[in-house]
């Protein structure tokens, strides 16, 4: 259940976010600077990244809690659960502590200022895509070896996680959309399935 509600307390924001016209990964000065103004003018801005940072917090929950279960599974000694818990931690760090964009909204930054806040936050979340992937691709790597879920989904993981690791190599074009969109995908159907079938 906590991935879930993650999942919709990540994304409800960061859709109603993309009403102040999110620039792409290669915004020029101005675009960053205009996107910037737009969210310091924006009354709940600051409200739905709270939001999306409770939505972390139980995407935090999921992600602890299906390592566990991996570990369970896996058996002694728990070695790839454990990496894919280290990598979950790390994606999840980064997102709390990044404050980049909010720093540059919050008062609406100059052209120079918002420009390198908005390269910061994006090639911070272009990194936590190989935290975010290696965590799937461990994940998935103990569900292929132990079956402790389907095949199928085993291999969704994998291939999600090997896809965002790679996407850091082209971070500015939307190759990252694929492989990201598979992790998500996968989560909501780890999550169905543990509703379903608890045991």
């Amino acid at each position: 259940m906590a991935g879930l509600v993650g999942i919709v307390l990540i994304f409800a924001p960061i859709i109603a976010m993309s009403s102040l016209g999110e620039p792409a990964f290669d915004a020029t000065r101005e675009e960053a600077a205009a996107f910037f103004r737009n969210t310091a003018e924006s009354s709940w801005a600051d409200a739905a990244g709270t939001v999306a940072l409770l939505g972390l917090v139980a995407l935090t929950w999921f992600m602890v809690g299906f390592c566990l279960l991996l570990r369970r599974a896996e058996g002694e000694p728990p070695w790839r659960s454990t990496v894919a818990l280290v990598f979950g931690a790390l994606f999840a760090a980064y997102l709390f502590t990044d404050a980049s964009w909010e720093a540059a909204g919050n008062r609406g930054a100059d052209p120079g200022l918002a420009h390198f806040a908005f390269d910061l936050g994006n090639l911070g979340f272009a990194n936590a895509w190989v935290s975010m992937g290696s965590f799937a691709a461990f994940g998935g790597w103990v569900v292929l070896t132990t079956r402790v879920f389907r095949r199928w989904l085993g291999w969704l993981m994998v291939a999600s996680g090997v896809g965002l690791t790679l996407s850091r190599f082209v971070w500015t074009t939307n190759a990252w959309l694929l492989p990201y969109a598979l992790f998500w995908i996968w989560v909501i159907a780890v999550c169905i399935r543990l509703l379903r079938k608890p045991a």
